[in-house]
Protein backbone atom coordinates (compact mmCIF):
# COMPACT_ATOMS: atom_id res chain seq x y z
CA UNK A 1 0.00 0.00 0.00
CA UNK A 2 3.10 2.49 1.09
CA UNK A 3 4.14 2.16 -2.38
CA UNK A 4 1.06 2.98 -4.55
CA UNK A 5 0.94 5.69 -1.77
CA UNK A 6 4.75 6.78 -2.98
CA UNK A 7 3.85 6.43 -6.88
CA UNK A 8 3.08 10.35 -7.38
CA UNK A 9 6.39 11.15 -6.20
CA UNK A 10 8.15 8.58 -8.11
CA UNK A 11 6.59 9.96 -11.14
CA UNK A 12 6.74 13.73 -10.37
CA UNK A 13 10.65 13.00 -10.06
CA UNK A 14 10.76 11.30 -13.20
CA UNK A 15 9.16 13.54 -15.37
CA UNK A 16 11.23 16.52 -13.36
CA UNK A 17 14.57 14.77 -14.74
CA UNK A 18 13.24 14.39 -17.75
CA UNK A 19 13.11 17.62 -18.37
CA UNK A 20 16.42 18.41 -17.37
CA UNK A 21 17.81 16.09 -19.51
CA UNK A 22 15.76 17.86 -22.30
CA UNK A 23 16.97 20.99 -21.28
CA UNK A 24 20.70 20.15 -20.88
CA UNK A 25 20.59 18.74 -24.39
CA UNK A 26 19.19 21.39 -25.97
CA UNK A 27 21.91 23.74 -24.35
CA UNK A 28 24.72 21.38 -25.72
CA UNK A 29 25.85 23.51 -29.19
CA UNK A 30 25.67 21.29 -32.04
CA UNK A 31 29.13 20.64 -33.86
CA UNK A 32 29.58 22.19 -37.24
CA UNK A 33 29.02 20.26 -40.07
CA UNK A 34 32.70 19.88 -41.75
CA UNK A 35 32.14 21.41 -45.60
CA UNK A 36 32.68 18.62 -48.18
CA UNK A 37 36.69 18.98 -49.52
CA UNK A 38 36.44 20.52 -52.63
CA UNK A 39 38.10 18.67 -55.69
CA UNK A 40 41.84 20.03 -55.21
CA UNK A 41 42.85 21.67 -58.99
CA UNK A 42 45.90 20.03 -60.90
CA UNK A 43 49.39 21.69 -59.41
CA UNK A 44 50.71 23.41 -61.76
CA UNK A 45 54.14 22.43 -63.15
CA UNK A 46 56.80 24.62 -61.61
CA UNK A 47 58.64 27.08 -63.74
CA UNK A 48 62.42 26.39 -64.39
CA UNK A 49 64.85 28.04 -62.28
CA UNK A 50 66.84 30.70 -64.76
CA UNK A 51 70.47 30.43 -64.80
CA UNK A 52 71.84 33.13 -62.40
CA UNK A 53 74.94 34.50 -64.49
CA UNK A 54 78.09 34.03 -62.78
CA UNK A 55 80.01 36.85 -61.73
CA UNK A 56 83.73 37.11 -63.24
CA UNK A 57 86.00 38.00 -60.36
CA UNK A 58 87.26 41.38 -59.74
CA UNK A 59 90.40 42.10 -62.08
CA UNK A 60 89.68 39.25 -64.56
CA UNK A 61 89.69 40.05 -68.70
CA UNK A 62 86.10 41.31 -69.87
CA UNK A 63 84.34 38.28 -72.11
CA UNK A 64 84.94 38.78 -75.66
CA UNK A 65 81.81 40.44 -78.03
CA UNK A 66 79.49 38.64 -79.55
CA UNK A 67 79.19 38.61 -82.87
CA UNK A 68 77.94 40.73 -85.06
CA UNK A 69 74.49 40.00 -86.96
CA UNK A 70 74.94 40.19 -90.39
CA UNK A 71 72.74 41.97 -92.97
CA UNK A 72 69.52 40.75 -94.24
CA UNK A 73 68.42 38.92 -91.04
CA UNK A 74 71.42 36.60 -91.48
CA UNK A 75 72.34 34.70 -87.94
CA UNK A 76 75.87 36.34 -86.79
CA UNK A 77 78.80 36.19 -89.15
CA UNK A 78 82.51 36.54 -88.04
CA UNK A 79 84.35 40.00 -89.54
CA UNK A 80 85.90 37.20 -92.74
CA UNK A 81 82.26 36.60 -93.35
CA UNK A 82 81.45 40.38 -93.45
CA UNK A 83 83.72 41.27 -95.36
CA UNK A 84 83.45 38.53 -98.23
CA UNK A 85 79.69 39.81 -98.23
CA UNK A 86 80.70 43.13 -98.80
CA UNK A 87 82.50 41.77 -101.98
CA UNK A 88 79.74 39.72 -103.08
CA UNK A 89 77.49 43.10 -102.91
CA UNK A 90 79.78 45.26 -104.75
CA UNK A 91 80.30 42.43 -107.40
CA UNK A 92 76.06 42.70 -107.79
CA UNK A 93 76.46 46.45 -107.78
CA UNK A 94 79.23 45.93 -110.86
CA UNK A 95 77.65 43.77 -112.58
CA UNK A 96 74.42 45.79 -112.76
CA UNK A 97 76.51 48.63 -114.69
CA UNK A 98 77.79 46.10 -116.79
CA UNK A 99 74.22 44.46 -117.89
CA UNK A 100 73.25 48.36 -118.76
CA UNK A 101 76.61 48.72 -121.33
CA UNK A 102 75.73 45.31 -122.91
CA UNK A 103 71.74 46.72 -123.47
CA UNK A 104 73.50 49.77 -124.92
CA UNK A 105 75.41 47.73 -127.51
CA UNK A 106 74.01 45.70 -130.11
CA UNK A 107 74.37 41.95 -130.45
CA UNK A 108 76.55 40.02 -132.63
CA UNK A 109 75.52 38.80 -135.51
CA UNK A 110 78.11 36.78 -135.92
CA UNK A 111 79.99 34.76 -133.11
CA UNK A 112 82.89 33.36 -135.99
CA UNK A 113 83.71 36.66 -136.99
CA UNK A 114 86.98 37.79 -135.40
CA UNK A 115 86.79 41.42 -136.20
CA UNK A 116 83.05 41.35 -134.91
CA UNK A 117 83.86 39.93 -131.66
CA UNK A 118 86.82 42.48 -131.26
CA UNK A 119 84.47 45.58 -132.51
CA UNK A 120 81.61 44.22 -129.49
CA UNK A 121 83.94 43.89 -127.09
CA UNK A 122 85.44 47.81 -127.50
CA UNK A 123 81.87 49.22 -127.67
CA UNK A 124 81.11 47.52 -124.48
CA UNK A 125 84.04 48.44 -123.28
CA UNK A 126 83.50 52.00 -124.10
CA UNK A 127 80.19 51.92 -122.62
CA UNK A 128 81.49 50.50 -119.30
CA UNK A 129 84.24 53.09 -119.26
CA UNK A 130 81.34 56.07 -119.68
CA UNK A 131 78.95 54.44 -116.70
CA UNK A 132 81.88 54.46 -114.26
CA UNK A 133 83.47 57.39 -115.63
CA UNK A 134 84.45 58.36 -111.42
CA UNK A 135 85.91 54.13 -110.79
CA UNK A 136 88.55 53.57 -107.83
CA UNK A 137 90.93 51.65 -107.45
CA UNK A 138 89.18 49.57 -104.68
CA UNK A 139 85.95 50.01 -105.72
CA UNK A 140 85.37 46.21 -105.87
CA UNK A 141 88.07 44.89 -103.62
CA UNK A 142 86.36 45.68 -100.84
CA UNK A 143 89.34 47.13 -98.13
CA UNK A 144 87.54 44.94 -95.58
CA UNK A 145 88.33 42.11 -97.50
CA UNK A 146 91.46 42.92 -98.70
CA UNK A 147 93.90 41.16 -96.11
CA UNK A 148 92.07 38.16 -96.57
CA UNK A 149 93.15 38.47 -100.47
CA UNK A 150 96.37 39.20 -99.46
CA UNK A 151 97.05 36.46 -97.46
CA UNK A 152 95.07 33.72 -99.20
CA UNK A 153 97.43 34.37 -102.03
CA UNK A 154 100.66 34.67 -100.05
CA UNK A 155 99.61 31.34 -98.52
CA UNK A 156 99.38 29.71 -101.30
CA UNK A 157 102.50 30.61 -102.73
CA UNK A 158 104.32 29.85 -99.12
CA UNK A 159 102.58 26.34 -100.18
CA UNK A 160 104.73 26.03 -102.89
CA UNK A 161 108.30 24.93 -104.17
CA UNK A 162 110.59 27.98 -104.80
CA UNK A 163 110.83 26.66 -108.70
CA UNK A 164 107.19 26.31 -108.57
CA UNK A 165 107.14 30.30 -107.58
CA UNK A 166 109.20 31.19 -109.57
CA UNK A 167 107.59 30.01 -112.82
CA UNK A 168 104.22 31.53 -111.89
CA UNK A 169 105.87 34.82 -111.27
CA UNK A 170 108.08 34.61 -114.59
CA UNK A 171 104.96 33.97 -116.28
CA UNK A 172 103.01 37.20 -115.11
CA UNK A 173 103.19 40.29 -117.72
CA UNK A 174 106.06 42.53 -116.82
CA UNK A 175 106.45 46.39 -117.09
CA UNK A 176 102.42 46.75 -117.26
CA UNK A 177 101.32 49.49 -116.33
CA UNK A 178 97.93 48.36 -115.04
CA UNK A 179 94.68 50.94 -113.88
CA UNK A 180 91.20 50.73 -112.62
CA UNK A 181 88.70 51.40 -115.65
CA UNK A 182 91.36 50.71 -118.65
CA UNK A 183 91.58 47.73 -121.61
CA UNK A 184 94.01 45.20 -120.83
CA UNK A 185 96.77 45.36 -123.57
CA UNK A 186 95.82 42.99 -126.15
CA UNK A 187 99.21 42.67 -127.23
CA UNK A 188 99.72 40.86 -123.61
CA UNK A 189 99.24 37.18 -122.97
CA UNK A 190 97.25 36.93 -120.21
CA UNK A 191 99.06 34.72 -117.46
CA UNK A 192 97.43 31.47 -116.67
CA UNK A 193 95.65 31.83 -113.05
CA UNK A 194 96.58 28.79 -110.47
CA UNK A 195 93.59 26.55 -110.18
CA UNK A 196 94.52 25.64 -106.44
CA UNK A 197 94.53 29.26 -105.52
CA UNK A 198 91.37 29.97 -107.55
CA UNK A 199 89.48 27.57 -105.51
CA UNK A 200 90.30 29.22 -102.11
CA UNK A 201 89.21 32.83 -103.67
CA UNK A 202 85.31 33.85 -103.04
CA UNK A 203 83.28 32.80 -106.72
CA UNK A 204 83.02 35.33 -109.55
CA UNK A 205 79.93 35.21 -112.20
CA UNK A 206 80.97 34.40 -115.40
CA UNK A 207 81.29 38.01 -116.61
CA UNK A 208 84.36 38.30 -114.44
CA UNK A 209 87.70 36.79 -113.73
CA UNK A 210 91.14 37.13 -111.63
CA UNK A 211 93.75 37.49 -112.98
CA UNK A 212 97.78 38.63 -111.75
CA UNK A 213 99.78 41.56 -113.41
CA UNK A 214 103.37 41.86 -111.92
CA UNK A 215 102.77 41.55 -108.27
CA UNK A 216 98.61 42.93 -108.77
CA UNK A 217 95.68 41.09 -108.42
CA UNK A 218 93.09 42.34 -111.02
CA UNK A 219 89.43 41.96 -111.69
CA UNK A 220 88.86 41.61 -115.40
CA UNK A 221 85.75 41.87 -117.18
CA UNK A 222 85.88 38.97 -119.79
CA UNK A 223 83.43 40.56 -122.40
CA UNK A 224 84.75 43.87 -122.23
CA UNK A 225 88.46 42.93 -121.97
CA UNK A 226 88.79 45.61 -119.23
CA UNK A 227 90.27 45.92 -115.87
CA UNK A 228 87.55 46.39 -113.11
CA UNK A 229 89.74 46.97 -110.34
CA UNK A 230 93.32 46.22 -109.20
CA UNK A 231 94.69 44.72 -105.65
CA UNK A 232 98.59 45.83 -105.75
CA UNK A 233 101.47 44.57 -104.36
CA UNK A 234 99.71 40.88 -103.58
CA UNK A 235 102.15 38.59 -104.72
CA UNK A 236 104.97 37.67 -102.61
CA UNK A 237 108.74 38.57 -103.90
CA UNK A 238 110.73 35.79 -104.28
CA UNK A 239 114.87 35.73 -104.13
CA UNK A 240 116.17 36.97 -107.83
Amino acid sequence: MSIFKCSPYVLLVAVLVSGCSRQENAAEPAEPAQPAKAASAPEAPEEPKKPVPSVPPVGSPPPPPAASAAPDGQPGTNAQGAATLEFQNRIKAYLKIHNEAEGKVPNLKRTDDPQQISDREAQLAKAIQTLRAQAKVGEIFAPEYQPYFIKIVQDDFATRSAADRKALINELPKNMKADVNTVYPTTLPLATFPAALLRKLPDLPPELEYRFVGRSLILRDVKANLIVDILRDVVPTIPS
